[in-house]
């Protein structure tokens, strides 16, 4: 009986020692979900871009006032979206990661508060890309995050979350675009260098188009978002050539690519929203 009783005993022990640690697994990224983490920190990856296209467009001599209203509300945005994620951090290599973010974001706010000129873009040209790297550092390590949980909650789904990160890059890879067409009107000499980012941007961008025309996921609204995408991406897709030798106008791209930034933002925000 006594023998009985130390099993049960041990067993409760074991039910409540596991019910603790799982317990201590969160099913959300601090105050909100996993999926809206995905969704804000791809966003920080975008703002990155659009920052830098808004201070090269400024520097070029475009002189269009929501140019310059783009680049501060970006500027406030990437701040904000900072301060979220990193108060609702909870894994090391995410807060890792959000630390090395707020550091080379310090450092990019000086130069995108200087006076915007050639020698000021340059600097921004050189910079933009290791704060793009670990902007998406931190998507993966949240995604990472999600999908090592997924393993105690049984309503997650890894593939919804890969196809919102795929989804909220695109909208990075838009305003690159812009960013390096732009740099390439402007620096002649490094001409070749920008083209070829050009070319692994528009690539890049192109390719994922296919991933999410199949996806299983796609709504009737997301399918007509993507025919939307399609219709702007048209006049790339069929003068690729005049997109890689500056036959577009500064004024054509920022419309155009913010267009495409536009309604990608709209389709990750429609798979966030599926399991709601």
């Amino acid at each position: 009986m006594k023998k009985k009783s130390t099993t049960i005993l041990l067993t409760i022990l074991i039910a409540l020692v596991f019910n603790t640690y799982l317990s201590a697994q969160s099913d959300t990224y601090g105050a909100i979900s996993y999926v809206k983490a995905i969704n804000i920190s791809g966003k920080q990856r975008m703002l990155s871009q659009k920052i830098s296209k808004a201070y090269l467009l400024i520097a070029k001599g475009i002189n269009d006032q929501s140019i310059k209203k783009e680049l501060n509300s970006s500027k406030f945005l990437f701040e904000k979206q900072l301060q979220i994620l990193t108060k609702n951090a909870s894994s090391s290599p995410t807060k890792l990661s959000l630390k090395k973010a707020k550091t080379l974001w310090d450092d990019f706010k000086v130069i995108i508060s200087s006076t915007p000129n050639a020698g000021n873009s340059l600097r921004i040209i050189k910079a933009n890309t290791d704060l793009l790297k670990t902007c998406n550092d931190v998507v993966i390590s949240i995604e990472n995050s999600y999908n090592y949980n997924s393993q105690f909650f049984q309503n997650k789904d890894k593939d919804l979350a890969k196809i919102i990160n795929l989804s909220g890059r695109q909208r990075m890879l838009s305003q690159r675009l812009c960013l390096y067409y732009t740099a390439t009107t402007m620096f002649k000499k490094d001409n070749p260098e920008y083209k070829n980012i050009l070319n692994e941007t528009y690539e890049k961008f192109d390719n994922t188009i296919g991933e999410l025309l199949i996806s299983s996921y796609n709504s009737t609204e997301v399918e007509e978002e993507l025919g939307a995408v399609m219709s702007y991406w048209e006049k790339f897709q069929t003068n690729k050539n005049g997109l890689l030798n500056s036959d577009f106008t500064l004024q054509e791209m920022f419309t155009t690519t913010n267009q495409l930034t536009k309604s990608f933002n709209k389709i990750t925000n429609l798979y966030e929203n599926i399991n709601k």
